[in-house]
């Protein structure tokens, strides 16, 4: 079991634990038709009952007032509720059953229903509402809770807030699973886990730094002999889902902060993390492209109506001279090599003093300036600031984006000194545990505090226009939850980090609605809230060092791709190294031509002469060329097999690097999409047959090895069949097909 996990049974007394005198909600078994044209999808209760119905056989009204997953735990007066709290001592299940109740229903637009309920303590004053929405011809329910005290005098305490409570029940013979992605770690960085849970069994996710999900990500797939049950959960905090299996029957499934114990003063109000539920029946993977739409259309960033397009960003460090950057961006556009956005990381702020101009690791100096957001003008000179490489960009048909860390400032810059109201604890450290790096004491920006974030929004806004950022980055290099923890009274325990967490997201919205083009990129922060509002261009670290093996890169998108349909990366480039680079393909790609981070000895001079521009031209073309395909549905069509226990380690017996790896995008919509294969070190298979899904059988396709450029026709029914023919001649090779629906015209 891997600790880093943080895998363990509900401790006595965290928010895991129900009140005593809160019995569990079980759900009633529900019948509700719906046939999506992936699979039987279909609402429980949460048990899964079947009653098929033609998606064409019903509009959307239909779908609304057939509902009956919200029916059964939302609009009626006896709903077993997906929730629960206990207040002045009380479980939530026995309180809300006896205060008065209030039902609205909003038309949002075409394929959106708000249903909010509404409860009231007579007694204290204190509001319960749920906000639930209900989407046209969709299995997906999402909602949030929220509390407010509407008397004169401070409530009672509110406790073992629960924004999930559910029961699902376990159907079949075999033991239940529950499948997980790990988090932005090392080289199984968004690998995915599939965990057993046997009777009297407990297990649990979370993320315990409050910041990057750096242990696992907020999604998850109960899944059962032919159904199961997708969530995520919407909270850029401290968050846990528990999984718990006391009888034979039944998993016991809640979710929210870790800790809630506190009491709302007068016209207080505070949330809980948002929720989405998927229940599905039939295929596990036609389930996840349900998700992987619905991520698409309602928490993917959207510009001028459409989701967010990745850029191919070309990396670079802060501490690169004007003239350097200048100078690159000459090159790199001379070459035609097709970048769409220059990227100016970590090091360009601070004090005015010498700096690398490469992130040599162990020597830089970055944290030491956090919070001090102004250009250092010795790389960036005669008080230009950083707007000639904008410019320069710019002209050269790139966007441009800069690096930022608001939640953290170093104690002795500016804002510390003028506002240390604004500020909460403080940490002494030697940044990243390198005892040889100097010591730094840094604080935590409070974003609960509105006069802090209007600050902050206010003065990044002012940069954004002054040095012509079209990307603003947002990084996050310490744990968040130590600070909220202590800021905490005894009587307020998790006010702090929900008022963070509501300041964080209003903060982002903020600049969005100052700047509407504006790119959010936050990293490796992967719940349902943050990928609504930005994408992550670094899906994690560890492709950055110049020894990554590319196995790590193929199991991220391979895990990752199950959850969501938009994700960045980056890559070292190793010269006219195919397999390297394909293995890093993702819908959005970062890299520069020479290493601009490493060890001494690792970082490269500047773009070699002999470098091979041809080749990397044709890289960024092919990407381009499936870009869009990554946004199609997804189908793992070479997971590791039972003899793999997907390490990516080739000198273990059970090794990936023994596997084949192969994935599939299809967009039936356009008639198209792409496969990516690949042979990796250690395997002694050349070729490989790919039943393909997702396609018309009646239909014929136009197959193209984009290495061979040599199309080939063949029919539907036989890709999905016999399946796509795949040779890799050599070890470690990767291949990538696209394909298209003919369609013949008709002669008059």
């Amino acid at each position: 079991m891997d600790a880093r996990l943080g895998f363990r049974k509900r401790a006595a007394g965290g928010v895991g634990l129900k009140h005593p005198k809160d019995a569990r909600q079980t759900a009633r078994v529900t019948r509700r038709g719906h046939l999506t044209r992936y699979a039987a999808l279909v609402i429980l209760g949460l048990g899964l009952m079947s009653n098929y119905v033609s998606a064409a056989d019903l509009d959307k009204t239909d779908m609304r007032q057939d509902n009956r997953w919200l029916k059964d735990h939302l609009l009626n007066d006896k709903a077993q509720l997906p929730f629960s709290f206990a207040y002045d001592r009380q479980g939530s299940s026995a309180l809300l059953k006896l205060w008065p109740r209030k039902t609205e229903t909003k038309q949002i637009d075409d394929d959106r229903t708000e249903h909010t309920v509404l409860w009231t303590d007579p007694k204290t004053g204190l509001q319960v509402r749920l906000e639930a929405m209900e989407f046209a011809n969709s299995p997906v329910v999402e909602w949030t809770a929220y509390f407010r005290n509407d008397g004169k005098a401070d409530a009672p305490i509110l406790e073992y807030v629960q924004a999930l409570d559910v029961s699902f029940p376990v159907s079949g013979e075999g033991i239940p699973t529950i499948l997980y992605s790990k988090g932005c770690g090392v080289m199984d960085t968004y690998a995915l886990v599939k965990k057993t849970l046997n009777q009297l069994e407990s297990f649990q996710i979370s993320s315990e730094t409050g910041g990057k999900t750096v242990e696992t990500i907020p999604f998850f797939d109960i899944r059962t002999e032919g159904r199961g049950l997708i969530g995520a959960l919407g909270w850029p905090g401290k968050w846990t889902i528990n999984f718990s299996r006391s009888t034979e029957a039944a998993i016991a499934l809640s979710a929210g902060m870790q800790t809630t114990h506190l009491s709302l003063h007068p016209d207080e109000e505070i949330r809980t993390p948002q929720v989405l539920l998927l229940p599905w029946e039939g295929d596990d993977i036609d389930a996840h492209n349900v998700l992987r739409r619905h991520i698409l259309k309602y928490h993917t960033p959207q510009y001028d109506g459409k989701p967010v397009v990745l850029p191919v960003s070309h990396l670079g460090w802060g501490g690169m001279k004007t003239s350097t950057s200048l100078k690159l961006i000459e090159q790199i556009t001379k070459e035609k090599i097709g970048f769409e956005n220059f990227w100016m990381d970590a090091g360009w702020y601070g004090a005015d003093r010498p700096v690398d101009e490469f992130q040599v690791f162990g020597k830089e100096d970055w944290f030491l300036h956090a919070g001090n957001w102004r250009v250092n003008e010795v790389p960036h000179p005669d008080g230009k600031g950083l707007k000639p490489i904008s410019d320069a960009a710019h002209a050269a048909g790139m966007k441009f984006l800069l690096w930022f860390e608001p939640e953290r400032a170093v104690v002795g810059t500016p804002l510390t000194i003028e506002h240390p109201d604004w500020f909460i604890g403080e940490v002494t450290t030697n940044f990243e545990g390198n005892t040889e790096r100097p010591v730094v004491k840094f604080r935590m920006l409070d974003f609960g505090n509105p006069t802090a974030r209007q600050f902050m929004i206010d003065s990044i806004s002012d940069l954004i226009d002054k040095e012509g950022i079209d990307v603003y980055r947002q990084d996050c290099n310490f744990a968040l939850a130590p600070f909220w923890e202590k800021n905490d009274s005894p009587d307020r325990q998790g006010i702090t980090q929900i008022r963070y967490a509501e300041g964080l997201l209003e903060f982002w919205d903020g600049l969005r609605r100052k700047h509407p083009q504006l790119i959010l990129d936050i990293v490796q922060r992967a719940d349902l809230e943050t990928i609504t509002r930005a994408v992550d261009l670094s899906r994690a670290d560890y492709p950055v060092s110049p020894d990554a093996d590319p196995i790590g890169a193929q199991i991220s998108t391979e895990g990752l791709a199950y959850w969501r349909p938009h994700f960045g990366t980056l890559l070292q480039v190793r010269p006219s190294d195919t397999y390297h680079f394909r293995s890093g393909m993702a819908p959005g790609l970062a890299f520069a031509l020479f290493n601009v981070a490493g060890y001494p000895n690792q970082i490269g001079s500047f773009i070699p002469a002999d470098f091979p521009f041809a080749w990397m031209r044709n890289m960024v073309a092919q990407l381009k060329l499936v870009r869009p395909y990554y946004y199609g549905d997804y189908y793992p069509l070479l997971p590791c097999s039972a003899n793999s226990d997907c390490a990516t380690d080739p000198s273990q017996e059970r090794s990936a690097g023994f596997e084949w790896a192969a994935w599939q995008f299809n967009r039936p919509e356009q008639g198209d999409g792409m496969v990516q294969a690949f042979r990796r070190d250690e395997n002694k298979d050349h070729t490989k047959n790919l039943p393909l899904r997702g396609l018309d059988p009646a239909a014929t396709y136009e197959v193209t090895d984009l290495d061979a450029k040599i199309p080939n026709t063949i029919s539907g029914k036989d890709l999905m069949q016999h399946g796509l023919h795949v040779a890799i001649a050599e070890k470690r090779g990767a291949a990538i097909i696209v394909y298209k629906k003919i369609v013949y015209k008709k002669v008059p």
